[in-house]
C-alpha cells in the first residue's frame, strides 16, 4: 500500500478522467494524431482564458473590497495551481489517447 495514494484514488481519479476526455475526443471525431495535438493547444488556450476570466473577476472584486487582498491573493493562486493542474492532466490525457487509440 502506498501512503501517497490509499485505496488508489489517484489511479481510478486518472483512469476515469481518461475515459471521458477519450469518449469526448471521439465523439468530436478526432481521429488523426494532428487533430489531437491541434486539441492540445485548444486545452491550453481554454484553460488560459478561463484563467484571465477569473482574474479579472478577482480583480473586480478587489476594486470592491480592498482589505480582502490577502484572500483574493490566495484564491487566485489556487486558481492558478488548479488551471494548470487540469490543463497538464488533460495534455497527458490526449498523449495516451494518440498513443493507444491511434496506434501507427
Amino acid at each position: 500500500m502506498n501512503l501517497n495514494n490509499l485505496f488508489s484514488r489517484k489511479e481510478r481519479r486518472h483512469r476515469m478522467g481518461y475515459q471521458m476526455m477519450r469518449n469526448a475526443l471521439r465523439e468530436a471525431g478526432i481521429e488523426t494524431p494532428d487533430k489531437a495535438r491541434e486539441e492540445i493547444s485548444q486545452v491550453w488556450k481554454r484553460g488560459f482564458r478561463t484563467m484571465g476570466v477569473g482574474m479579472l473577476f478577482l480583480l473586480g472584486v478587489l476594486a470592491v473590497i480592498p482589505t480582502a487582498a490577502p484572500v483574493i491573493l490566495a484564491l487566485a493562486l489556487i486558481m492558478v495551481v488548479w488551471v494548470v493542474n487540469s490543463n497538464i492532466n488533460r495534455q497527458n490525457y490526449i498523449k495516451r489517447y494518440i498513443k493507444e487509440e491511434m496506434k501507427k
